[in-house]
């Protein structure tokens, strides 16, 4: 079989490769989607309600992946992304939308991730850096890695860090599991406590990741992966992502569980990280501390990097369709080496700096995660028309019928959450 266009002739195609290697972009997508969002909504989730919200990771981690499959396949199918794609085949509002609300997404994700990662090394290093300086640090060190650091080594880096905060966080929840019954019922069972809509939202949102899921369209290109015969391969791809991602967020979710609601106790702002590492150090010993503190720091700052590299790839193709350039410049212009990139990471490394100083780090993580959901109805109902109405001309399949009854349950299920918090705001 010939080889794919941008990858070595020499190398098999990843789709004559077992998907157990986990060589493409699925871990890459993992290792993004999985940070602060995550860490932290499971956390809150956790204190306040326990285990009954384990169901809500499940089901956030097949939504995404029944997205990530969706984009992924009609760029397999048509060569084009999904930002193209809604260029092409939806009115031009769709896209001046989603332009305007990619630059608050954008504002609200990088003051997240900044705060986090400056929560994360001040943990590690019991304070000796700051959160805020901590923040400013990691900003500029992943700008700095995305200039000079090609895909192959990001890759390499990120799938260095899944391993370390996996391994980990799985081996705390572990250490301090004490209600297997509990645990498969919260995980089995359905339940929204009274308040904790906005807790679900962020769960299911939260988990896996929002706007980056499109960052796989252009991860896929770096990797060669083109036509049906790569379908196989990005399927198991994906699902061994978003299988890992649950995995991961139930640990934290779990934990959070031992640590806070189990005990009564409440959960503080920027406290619940030292207070977590420091009930693992009481609990499994001092290695459970520095585990917990390892584990938060190292998904943090993958998702940090992960959201440095990718999202200047969706400014640079933005700025391509918005000025109806054709596909061969747009291409040209999806590059670390392009100016559109590199201004739009100029951007997402400087914006988040001043929030590092307000004091709120947890108060601004659970804002994006919410912020960050509102993306997933839109992209649903979009994946709804472009992978069923549009015209293919490849052998790769459309959407199935339990595919479009899952895409339609993604949207019910957020328009009734996004009621329910209207009306306990009100």
């Amino acid at each position: 079989m010939p080889a794919t266009s941008g990858v070595p002739a020499a190398e098999p195609s990843p789709s004559r490769t077992s998907v157990l290697r986990l060589a493409g972009p699925g871990l890459v997508v993992a290792a993004t989607g999985i940070g602060s969002g995550d860490v932290v909504a499971g956390t809150v989730a956790g204190a306040n309600y326990g285990v009954v919200l384990l169901w809500a990771i499940a089901v956030g981690a097949l939504f995404k992946f029944v997205l990530n499959e969706g984009i992924a396949r009609w760029q397999l199918a048509t060569g084009t992304t999904a930002l193209e794609g809604w260029a092409d085949h939806l009115p031009r509002w769709v896209t001046i939308y989603f332009g305007v609300y990619l630059v608050l997404w954008t504002v609200a994700v990088s003051a997240a991730l900044t705060n986090a990662t400056g929560l994360g090394i001040a943990n590690l290093t019991g304070g000796r850096i700051s959160q805020p300086w901590g923040a400013v640090l990691h900003s500029l060190v992943g700008c700095a890695f995305v200039l000079r650091g090609g895909y192959g080594g990001f890759e390499k880096v990120m799938k260095g860090l899944v391993g370390l905060m996996g391994v980990s966080i799985v081996f705390c929840a572990a250490m301090t599991l004490h209600d297997p019954v509990a645990m498969l019922r919260g995980l089995f069972v359905p339940t929204i406590p009274a308040q904790s809509g906005t807790y679900v939202l962020s769960l299911i949102g939260g988990i896996g990741g929002s706007i980056t899921i499109l960052s796989y369209n252009y991860w896929m290109r770096e990797e060669g992966l083109q036509g049906a015969r790569d379908l196989g391969y990005v399927r198991g791809d994906i699902g061994i992502a978003y299988f890992f991602t649950a995995i991961f967020g139930m640990s934290i979710l779990l934990i959070a569980n031992q640590a806070f609601f189990v005990g009564g106790t409440r959960l503080t702002d920027a406290q619940a990280v030292p207070r977590m590492a420091q009930m693992l150090g009481t609990v499994i010993g001092p290695i459970g501390a520095w585990a917990y503190a390892l584990g938060f720091w190292a998904a943090v700052f993958a998702s940090l990097l992960g959201v440095w590299q990718s999202v200047p790839y969706l400014y640079a193709d933005y700025y391509g369709v918005m000025k109806k350039l054709p596909r061969e410049i747009r291409s040209g212009m999806t590059r670390v080496t392009s100016r559109p990139y590199r201004l739009a990471l100029a951007f997402i490394t400087l914006v988040p700096l001043p929030f590092a100083f307000i004091g709120r780090p947890l108060f601004i993580i659970i804002t994006y995660t919410v912020v960050g959901s509102l993306f997933i109805p839109f992209l649903a109902a979009t994946l709804l028309y472009l992978n069923t109405r549009i015209p293919w001309t490849t052998p790769v399949p459309r959407n199935h019928w339990t595919t479009n009854l899952l895409l339609v349950v993604v949207l019910v299920l957020f328009l009734a959450l996004g009621l329910q918090e209207v009306r306990n705001a009100l």
